[in-house]
């Protein structure tokens, strides 16, 4: 989950004329048989659009869902309409729905106050808070990033790896070693995922460290200039940041064979379901 110009930058990549066209044929033909998407699923599926004619992204549907986001719970919670940690269903509505008037109220104050804050689900769902474009305007880079790093958690299957870990392999440990395994666990994912992040975007032709400027906006954005703790989910500010630094030092020295510009593209086509709020690409790789 995401929280949060190199004059020598890493190696940029050409978009191939091939993968592109595979890809535009299907925004293509969709935009001709269906009305206009919501401006922010228009921004979302450019970005994933681009990924997609530069990395192999599996064979799965990837799903994109516009939501509240968690401000929007927090908001329910001070209304007393859930308790703490119960209030995903208020972060999950549909922003472009109307709910009535308190609920839709929780909608406005979360998209003018909330932050960015995506994640995503271990079935391949990447929810992204409405708010997340207002505070990113034109830095569409800096969404791919975020789109990309939510990607790699899902082709990871970190979630399921996450529990597998704690159910097999630390079981036997002590409670309070199992909760600090636990958390170091969720850092070293949350790490994996910037390190790939970085790799797709490289592939996609985006120049610079850019997941690096992305990171440093999310943490000033959200106020959080905290170092790692026993506890923590994510990476500390300055430890998330170096440990990517180092990784874009070695992508940028790495030889021509071993670039990132030799992953393929992944063909496929968008399908928008309003009634779920639900964009999805989906490959049309066997």
């Amino acid at each position: 989950m995401s929280k949060v110009s190199l004059p020598k930058g890493p190696r940029a990549f050409g978009l191939t004329a091939l993968a592109l066209g595979l890809v535009a044929l299907g925004v293509g033909a969709w935009r001709h048989s269906h009305p206009p998407l919501p401006a922010e699923y228009q921004t979302l599926q450019a970005v994933v659009g681009r990924l997609a004619a530069h990395n192999a992204l599996g064979t799965s549907p990837i799903g994109l869902s516009i939501n509240n986001g968690s401000y929007a719970g927090t908001l329910a919670e001070m209304r007393g309409y859930c308790k703490e940690a119960a209030c995903d269903f208020y972060a999950q509505l549909n922003p472009y729905k109307s709910y009535g008037k308190d609920w839709d109220e929780i909608g406005r104050q979360s998209y003018t106050l909330g932050d960015i804050g995506a994640w995503s689900t271990s079935s391949g769902t990447i929810e992204v808070p409405r708010t997340a474009f207002r505070i990113y305007g034109r830095h569409t880079g800096w969404l791919g990033c975020t789109v990309a790093h939510e990607i790699a958690h899902i082709q990871r299957n970190h979630i399921f790896l996450a529990s597998y870990y704690a159910s097999h392999t630390i079981r036997s440990a002590p409670d309070k070693k199992q909760e600090e395994l636990t958390y170091a666990k969720s850092r070293q994912q949350e790490l994996e995922a910037d390190r790939d992040s970085a790799v797709m975007m490289a592939r996609a032709g985006y120049k610079g460290r850019i997941c690096i400027d992305d990171l440093v906006f999310l943490h000033k954005s959200s106020g959080d200039g905290s170092a790692t703790e026993p506890d923590s989910t994510h990476p500390g500010y300055d430890e998330r940041i170096k440990a990517l630094a180092v990784f874009y030092a070695k992508l940028e020295k790495e030889p021509p064979a071993k670039s990132p510009a030799k992953a393929r593209a992944t063909p496929g086509h968008f399908t928008y379901s309003p009634a779920d709020n639900l964009l999805s690409f989906v490959p049309s790789n066997p």
